[in-house]
């Protein structure tokens, strides 16, 4: 996203900026959920989705159901 340089004053150019940042910050976030999504679809296609990367135990279906692309069970990812 360009910033538009038309318009006219202080607060014109400042809320174009923050919505630049917020596009931007948008753009990036998609970038990585896809990136998520194939590194899920991966593990899928080598038998490996649902199991944790960390301890290799099975992660529970629960946890899947809200977000299919986690790699740890909820004891790894708490630390």
């Amino acid at each position: 996203m360009t910033l538009d340089q038309q318009s006219v004053g202080r607060l014109s150019r400042m809320d174009a900026m923050q919505q630049q940042a917020m596009a931007n910050a948008t753009h990036a976030r998609r970038v990585q959920m896809r990136a998520r999504i194939a590194a899920a679809l991966a593990r899928l296609d080598a038998g490996e989705f649902g199991w944790c990367e960390e301890c290799g135990e099975a992660i529970p279906e629960s946890r899947l159901a809200l977000d299919p692309t986690l790699m740890r069970c909820v004891g790894c990812a708490s630390g």
